[in-house]
């Protein structure tokens, strides 16, 4: 079964030109988006997150990060995607400065799933065409036709 994981994306979820000045300011900024403004969510969130980071980093090169967790009491995953205005340090094992990231949160019992959204985002983002079209799109509307077309 190929992953689909367009279904887990909106626009609401697709933030371009986003300006963050630091790797826990970014992770902060996603626990916002992610939470849907629940507070207690929000942190426990970026917790989550942050506490991953702690393992290693989870830029891989080529200016990408897939910060990820898994989150007690989710109902579904989401998928958020940020393209940077300015690249920031995020400890990548290349060294170079993160502009693209997709982060994921799926529900803490769903590790299967989680491997395989992961993958997926992983597999994507090893495409130097994927990469390129979605840091050169202007809108979230584009980006998700960029999606759909590399599914």
């Amino acid at each position: 079964m190929i992953m689909d994981i367009t279904q887990f994306i909106d626009e609401a979820s697709i933030l371009i030109d986003f300006k963050s000045k630091s790797k826990k300011n970014v992770l902060e900024n996603i626990s916002h988006e992610m939470s849907n403004g629940n507070i207690k969510d929000k942190d426990l969130i970026f917790e989550k997150l942050y506490e991953r980071e702690k393992l290693g980093t989870t830029a891989f090169g080529n200016g990408i990060a897939i910060p990820h967790a898994r989150i007690p009491n989710l109902k579904e995953p989401k998928i958020l995607i940020i393209q940077l205005a300015t690249p920031i340090n995020f400890e990548a094992i290349d060294g170079e400065k993160v502009d693209l990231i997709i982060s994921l949160i799926v529900p803490d019992e769903k590790n299967d799933l989680h491997i395989k959204l992961l993958a997926k985002i992983s597999e994507l983002l090893e495409n130097k065409a994927f990469r390129l079209e979605v840091r050169e799109a202007k809108n979230s509307k584009d980006i998700l036709s960029i999606m759909e077309s590399f599914k």
